[in-house]
């Protein structure tokens, strides 16, 4: 997969933290990571939303089905 370069800047602290835990070469490998971790959780939450909407949409149109249903089953004296 093609890779973009980007130039960032980071608080000292927490780029002297990931090169404790991953070492000066492994910044990368934990920024794409880390990148990837919070981009599921975000799609996750977004998916979520999607489907909590098209539940509740569901409901009413069957809500809004069985009113109808009434009147076209009704007998009519024509």
């Amino acid at each position: 997969m093609p890779n973009t370069r980007l130039n960032i800047t980071l608080p000292t602290h927490i780029v002297d933290d990931i090169k404790a835990l991953y070492g000066p070469r492994g910044i990368s490998q934990f920024l794409e990571e880390a990148a990837q971790a919070k981009l599921d959780e975000v799609k996750k939450k977004s998916y979520r939303k999607l489907i909590e909407g098209y539940q509740a949409t569901a409901e009413e149109t069957v809500e809004v089905l069985k009113k109808f249903e009434a009147a076209v089953t009704e007998k009519r004296d024509v």
